[in-house]
C-alpha cells in the first residue's frame, strides 16, 4: 500500500543527480544527547571534507529550524540537498546521526519509513466536551475539539444534555472520527467514556477500526495513559511487521545462506534469481556496484564520493528490476547477517 514516504521515494529517484554529488543526511531530534545543530554541524563537517577530495566546493545549506521540527514530533529529519536544493523529510523512526555523499540519495531510511508509517486516532471526552487525536508510535497531536451546541454544565455534561442533543453530538464526532481516516491509521481508541451514554461499541463500529477503550477518567484534561498503550499497540503492529517479513524470507526455500553472497548479489538481481531483497537500516557497507552488470566492489571505509551504501545501491537496483525490497531494522535480522535475500 502506497504512503507518503513512497511519494517521496519516487520524488527524490526522479531528480537528476549529474556529476556533483548528491548530500543525504539524518538527524535524530530524540533520545539523543546533543543538539541537533551540532549533529547537523558534525556531519556537515564530514560530508565537506568527503566532496573536498574531489576538489568541489562546500555545501551551500543551511540549518533547518529544528523546534519547529520538534514540536511537530518528528523522530528524525533526513535533508536531501543536491544543486542548491534541499528537501526536509520527517520520518518517524529511530536512527543514529547519519551522512553519505555520493552519486544518489540514501533512500534506505525512506523504506524503512514507509513500512512503518500507521497511526491511531483517539477520542478523549472530558469536561471540556471531546478532543480527537492522530497517535504515532512516538508522539501524538491534537487534530481538533469539539463543543455540543447547547450550554454544558462542565461536570456532567453528557447526562445533562437531552437524549437528541447526546445522540446529535456523537453523530458529529463519528463523522469527524471517519473524516480523519487515512490510509495508514490502524486503530481507534476511546478515553473518558465514563457515561455510558457515551460507550455505545455498536455505534462507534460504524467508524470500522479496531476499537479500543482505555481507562483515562472524564475528568482528565489529557489522555496520557491513552496515548501510551495506543503507541505500545502500534510498536507491537510495526514489531509484528518486521517479523513477518524475516520469517517469510527465512521459510523460503531459495533463501541464501552464504554471506559471501553479497558479491554476487547484483548480479541475482539483474537476472531475476530473486524475488524479494531484506537489508539492515543501520548497516552501511561502502563500495561500488555496477548497475549494467551487478559486479560489486568493497571498501572498509568510504574513501570518496564514488563510494556509497552498496545495499542503498543494491536495494535500487531490487526497485528497478521489479522486486520486492524490505528494509528493517538489524535486531530483526539473524545474528551477524545484513541482508537476507529469498
Amino acid at each position: 500500500m502506497k504512503n507518503i514516504y513512497h511519494d517521496h521515494l519516487e520524488q527524490l529517484r526522479s531528480i537528476e543527480i549529474g556529476e556533483s554529488p548528491a548530500l543525504s543526511m539524518y538527524v535524530p531530534l530524540k533520545w539523543s544527547d546533543y543538539d541537533p545543530k551540532k549533529i547537523f554541524s558534525a556531519l556537515l563537517k564530514v560530508a565537506e571534507g568527503l566532496k573536498q577530495k574531489n576538489g568541489e566546493n562546500k555545501f551551500e545549506i543551511n540549518q533547518p529550524d529544528w523546534d519547529r521540527w520538534i514540536k511537530q514530533g518528528t523522530s528524525t529529519l533526513a535533508l536531501f540537498h543536491h544543486a542548491g536544493v534541499t528537501h526536509l523529510i520527517p520520518i518517524p523512526i529511530r536512527m543514529q546521526p547519519r551522512v553519505v555523499v555520493a552519486n544518489s540519495f540514501h533512500i534506505k531510511p525512506i523504506l524503512t519509513a514507509a513500512n512503518v508509517n500507521i497511526d491511531a486516532l483517539l477520542l478523549h471526552f472530558n469536561e471540556q466536551g471531546a478532543h480527537l487525536y492522530r497517535v504515532n508510535s512516538f508522539s501524538e497531536s491534537l487534530i481538533d475539539s469539539y463543543l455540543p451546541r447547547e450550554v454544558l454544565a462542565k461536570y456532567d455534561w453528557p447526562v445533562t444534555l437531552t437524549r437528541n442533543s447526546t445522540r446529535e453530538f456523537l453523530e458529529f464526532l463519528n463523522l469527524e472520527v471517519k473524516g480523519s481516516i487515512k490510509r495508514t491509521t490502524k486503530l481507534f481508541g476511546i478515553t473518558g467514556a465514563d457515561f455510558s451514554e457515551l460507550r455505545s461499541e455498536s455505534f462507534w463500529e460504524k467508524c470500522r477500526l479496531p476499537i479500543t477503550y482505555l481507562n483515562d477518567s472524564f475528568k482528565a484534561k489529557s489522555p496520557e495513559n491513552g496515548f501510551s498503550i495506543l503507541r505500545l499497540k502500534l510498536s507491537k503492529l510495526i514489531n509484528d511487521k518486521h517479523t513477518q517479513t524475516i520469517n517469510e524470507i527465512l521459510g523460503s526455500d531459495s533463501s541464501f545462506k552464504d554471506d559471501e553472497s553479497l558479491k554476487t548479489l547484483g548480479e541475482k538481481i539483474l537476472n531475476k534469481k530473486i524475488n524479494h531483497l531484506c537489508v539492515s537500516l543501520d548497516d552501511l557497507q561502502f563500495g561500488e556496484l555496477d548497475s549494467t552488470t551487478g559486479q560489486i566492489t568493497l571498501n572498509k571505509n568510504q574513501k570518496s564520493t564514488k563510494d556509497d551504501d552498496v545495499f542503498d545501491d543494491l536495494v535500487e537496483l531490487a526497485i528497478d528490476n521489479g522486486i520486492k525490497v524490505s528494509v528493517v531494522p538489524k535486531k530483526y535480522l539473524p545474528n551477524g547477517r545484513m541482508f537476507l535475500a529469498s
